[in-house]
Protein backbone atom coordinates (compact mmCIF):
# COMPACT_ATOMS: atom_id res chain seq x y z
CA UNK A 1 0.00 0.00 0.00
CA UNK A 2 2.61 2.42 0.92
CA UNK A 3 4.49 1.46 -2.39
CA UNK A 4 1.63 2.43 -4.58
CA UNK A 5 1.21 5.91 -2.43
CA UNK A 6 4.84 6.35 -3.17
CA UNK A 7 4.58 5.70 -7.03
CA UNK A 8 1.13 7.72 -6.91
CA UNK A 9 3.32 10.92 -5.68
CA UNK A 10 6.22 10.57 -7.70
CA UNK A 11 3.71 10.38 -10.68
CA UNK A 12 1.87 13.74 -9.86
CA UNK A 13 5.38 15.40 -9.62
CA UNK A 14 6.36 14.00 -12.83
CA UNK A 15 3.24 15.29 -14.21
CA UNK A 16 3.74 18.57 -12.83
CA UNK A 17 6.77 19.27 -13.78
CA UNK A 18 6.45 18.47 -17.25
CA UNK A 19 3.24 20.85 -17.59
CA UNK A 20 5.51 24.08 -15.86
CA UNK A 21 8.63 23.09 -17.61
CA UNK A 22 7.79 24.12 -21.09
CA UNK A 23 6.38 27.70 -19.30
CA UNK A 24 9.77 28.60 -18.21
CA UNK A 25 12.30 28.79 -21.58
CA UNK A 26 15.17 28.68 -18.90
CA UNK A 27 14.26 25.76 -17.40
CA UNK A 28 13.18 24.08 -20.67
CA UNK A 29 16.50 25.28 -22.72
CA UNK A 30 19.36 25.80 -20.26
CA UNK A 31 21.01 27.25 -23.19
CA UNK A 32 18.77 30.14 -23.04
CA UNK A 33 19.79 33.54 -20.94
CA UNK A 34 17.00 36.79 -21.19
CA UNK A 35 19.93 38.96 -20.12
CA UNK A 36 22.33 37.49 -22.60
CA UNK A 37 19.92 37.00 -25.50
CA UNK A 38 19.35 40.39 -26.76
CA UNK A 39 17.65 41.72 -30.11
CA UNK A 40 20.13 42.29 -33.22
CA UNK A 41 19.43 44.83 -35.59
CA UNK A 42 20.91 44.61 -38.73
CA UNK A 43 20.91 46.99 -41.82
CA UNK A 44 21.76 45.09 -45.41
CA UNK A 45 22.12 45.52 -48.51
CA UNK A 46 21.93 43.17 -51.55
CA UNK A 47 19.37 41.69 -54.27
CA UNK A 48 16.57 39.62 -53.02
CA UNK A 49 16.26 36.37 -54.74
CA UNK A 50 12.79 33.83 -55.02
CA UNK A 51 13.59 30.49 -54.30
CA UNK A 52 11.51 27.66 -55.62
CA UNK A 53 11.41 25.52 -51.60
CA UNK A 54 7.50 25.94 -50.90
CA UNK A 55 6.89 28.73 -53.41
CA UNK A 56 7.35 31.18 -50.15
CA UNK A 57 11.25 31.21 -49.48
CA UNK A 58 13.14 34.40 -49.91
CA UNK A 59 16.39 34.78 -49.89
CA UNK A 60 18.39 38.45 -49.67
CA UNK A 61 22.72 37.84 -51.08
CA UNK A 62 24.19 40.65 -49.63
CA UNK A 63 27.29 42.82 -51.57
CA UNK A 64 29.54 40.55 -49.11
CA UNK A 65 28.08 37.36 -49.78
CA UNK A 66 26.31 36.20 -47.49
CA UNK A 67 23.11 34.98 -47.61
CA UNK A 68 19.75 35.74 -45.35
CA UNK A 69 16.44 34.50 -45.13
CA UNK A 70 13.59 37.20 -44.70
CA UNK A 71 10.34 37.42 -43.65
CA UNK A 72 7.80 39.82 -43.17
CA UNK A 73 6.76 42.50 -45.70
CA UNK A 74 9.19 43.68 -48.42
CA UNK A 75 8.73 43.55 -52.29
CA UNK A 76 8.98 39.54 -53.38
CA UNK A 77 9.96 40.13 -56.76
CA UNK A 78 12.99 38.45 -58.00
CA UNK A 79 16.21 40.42 -58.26
CA UNK A 80 14.81 43.46 -56.85
CA UNK A 81 18.10 45.65 -54.88
CA UNK A 82 16.98 46.61 -51.54
CA UNK A 83 18.28 47.94 -48.26
CA UNK A 84 16.63 46.14 -45.30
CA UNK A 85 16.96 47.07 -41.93
CA UNK A 86 15.62 43.90 -39.35
CA UNK A 87 15.84 41.82 -36.44
CA UNK A 88 17.96 38.68 -36.57
CA UNK A 89 15.34 36.27 -35.57
CA UNK A 90 16.76 33.24 -33.06
CA UNK A 91 13.24 32.80 -32.10
CA UNK A 92 12.00 31.43 -35.20
CA UNK A 93 12.05 28.90 -37.32
CA UNK A 94 10.90 28.38 -40.79
CA UNK A 95 10.90 25.34 -43.78
CA UNK A 96 12.95 27.32 -45.71
CA UNK A 97 16.29 27.06 -43.79
CA UNK A 98 18.16 28.88 -46.37
CA UNK A 99 20.40 31.60 -44.27
CA UNK A 100 20.30 33.03 -40.85
CA UNK A 101 16.81 34.43 -40.52
CA UNK A 102 15.96 38.16 -40.98
CA UNK A 103 12.40 39.69 -39.52
CA UNK A 104 12.38 42.81 -42.12
CA UNK A 105 11.30 46.00 -40.22
CA UNK A 106 11.64 48.84 -43.14
CA UNK A 107 12.84 48.29 -46.47
CA UNK A 108 13.69 50.69 -49.45
CA UNK A 109 13.66 49.88 -52.97
CA UNK A 110 17.24 50.68 -54.92
CA UNK A 111 16.78 51.34 -58.00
Amino acid sequence: MRTAKICATIIKMILVISIFLPISPTLANPNLNPVKDKLTIVSLTGTIHKLAIENTCYQLATDDGKKYELIGKFPKIEGTRVQVRGIIATDTVTICQVGQLVKVKSVRVIK
